[in-house]
């Protein structure tokens, strides 16, 4: 039987209801802030695979894909067990917002992104290492402290989805067939990177991101009817704060790599984003340099300015945790 890829079926659902599926990736210029930004759909591949398609069109192999550490999909009955074997915490996924706006079908806002050097990434990723947390996680912490600040009323606490490559347990050969699941994180506004971490891993040892890969490959009994069904009603339900895609490390080692690029641009990525996860982020470090990419959806959004604010706030908070550390 030929492959198929279940993911996609949500995003074409989507779709029906004017829910954008676009990929942004792009060079981005530190020193006039600027990014050229090209685009793929969700539905033709995830973000290693997008970046390695992109990046293959500039001289890079970029292969093999990475691999995720685990070498099988569990059944339902260890996704249970593990769960009753690490429960977690969980609340109303809601959020507070201070304000909220109307907006039109196909209205979006471009990504902002800021950059750490590399001796601000060494940096990071020494105190990451003393702090026994990824970099991510210092990163994706210090985002959501920002984003409380400015546009949450409150102290409730709220869910960020982390997606989490699974990449070599899926059994899929097809290498653009979506192979992303995910983990919900969930935050306060004064969450440390050592709280994410936490509940990180009690979130994958609890199999959660195995869960969200069966439930979303349910669209194969369902179909594309079935699953916008589906997506309308729970879209009602369940709103995030948004998404937080760490897309790795490029270019992947490779021995017909090209010479380093000497024009100081680096790779920057941004996921889709939708009214229920309005907040998208991503960070993609290019030969030892750290691009953070900000998009903001107009429903919590009213201008552009508020996206390049929130940005280099995100980075002020970044080096003001590595600062403290000193």
């Amino acid at each position: 039987m030929a492959e198929k890829d279940y993911l996609a079926v949500w995003f074409n659902a989507r779709r029906r209801y004017g829910i954008d599926d676009t990929i942004y990736w792009g060079w981005f210029d530190p020193q006039t802030k600027h990014t050229d930004w090209q685009s793929w759909r969700h539905a033709d591949g995830d973000g290693l695979y997008g970046l390695a398609n992109a990046l293959r069109q500039q001289g890079y192999p970029s292969t093999p894909l990475p691999n995720c550490s685990e070498s099988s999909i569990p059944s339902w009955r260890e996704i249970t067990k593990a769960r009753k074997a690490h429960p977690v915490d969980e609340s109303e996924k809601a959020v507070n917002w201070k304000q909220t706006y109307p907006y039109d079908a196909g209205q979006q806002f471009e990504p902002e992104v800021c950059s750490l050097n590399k001796a601000q990434t060494d940096a990071l990723k020494v105190y990451a290492s003393e702090h026994k947390v990824s970099t991510g996680n210092v990163l994706f912490a210090a985002l959501s402290r920002v984003v409380a600040r400015k546009l949450i009323s409150g102290d409730a606490p709220f869910y960020w989805f982390f997606p989490v490559n699974v990449r070599g347990a899926t059994g899929i050969k097809t290498e653009s067939f979506n192979q992303v699941s995910g983990v919900a994180i969930r935050a306060n506004p004064s969450s440390t990177a050592n709280d994410w971490q936490t509940q990180m891993r009690q979130r994958f040892k609890a199999k959660e991101h195995w869960m969200m890969w069966k439930l979303a490959n349910l669209s194969k009994y369902f179909g594309e009817p079935g699953v916008a069904w589906f997506y309308k009603r729970s879209s009602m339900k369940q709103f995030y704060m948004g998404n937080c895609s760490n897309l790795g490390v490029w270019p992947l080692p490779h021995e017909n790599n090209p010479p380093k690029p000497t024009d100081g641009r680096l790779l920057a990525g941004a996921a889709p984003g939708t009214a229920n996860y309005p907040v998208s982020s991503s960070m993609i470090e290019w030969y030892g340099e750290i691009a953070l990419t900000l998009k903001l959806h107009p429903y919590i959004c009213p201008n552009q300015s508020l996206i390049r604010e929130l940005a280099d706030a995100w980075l002020v908070e970044v080096l003001a945790d590595i600062q403290r550390q000193k």
